[in-house]
């Protein structure tokens, strides 16, 4: 049962929940993308995201493990070093230079990519946006082009890499709320995905 935050259909205090489910990795992407369900509570603070879409990028669980060999290495090399740029910005403010870099060296790779290098690069290019957006650092789009990243690309156990990537997102943090997510009920598109509205 994953326990998402929803977007403007619940009391302010966030005090009634119910689970809705989805019945594939799709419909939960297609929730994701309209902007019926959020995958983060309010609570949930920006090193915390910052440390997790680094992870999801690059770990032994993330984006580069489970793509490797679709990869191709100019792309793994930027990924890496949006990254790297993640993991800073959960301890550090980052330099904009350091962003725009990054920026030029996407867009670069852009004008030739396969279709996973695309998908990959896209999550680059997302993280990079919010980077250079220092105000107003929305985590949603980046998160649901990861899931469908592997939704798309993965080869094997696809339900089970979603699964621990919402898991990990309701992993209690200092100041966050505690959520659970089962992460045996996603499984490529067969079983029922359980989201909150």
């Amino acid at each position: 049962m994953a326990c998402v935050h929803s977007v403007g259909m619940i009391d302010m205090n966030d005090a009634f929940r119910f689970a809705v489910p989805c019945s594939s990795t799709k419909e939960l992407i297609t929730r994701l993308q309209f902007g019926t369900t959020d995958l983060w509570t309010e609570c949930t603070d920006l090193p915390a995201r910052w440390q997790y879409m680094a992870d999801l990028i690059v770990s032994d669980r993330g984006m580069l493990a489970e793509l490797n060999a679709a990869v191709s290495t100019p792309v793994a090399d930027v990924l890496a070093a949006t990254a790297e740029l993640c993991r800073q910005s959960a301890s550090e403010p980052v330099p904009m230079s350091d962003w725009e870099l990054l920026r030029r060296a996407l867009a670069w790779l852009e004008r030739s990519s396969s279709d996973v290098d695309g998908a990959l690069l896209a999550v680059a290019e997302e993280m990079t946006l919010i980077g250079l957006d220092g105000a107003e650092q929305d985590f949603s789009v980046a998160t649901w082009l990861c899931i469908e990243v592997f939704d798309r690309f993965a080869a094997t156990g696809v339900g089970e890499t979603i699964g621990y990537w919402l898991q990990r997102v309701a992993v209690p943090e200092p100041t966050t709320a505690h959520h659970h997510v089962d992460a045996g009920a996603i499984c490529c598109g067969r079983s029922e995905v359980s989201v909150g509205v």
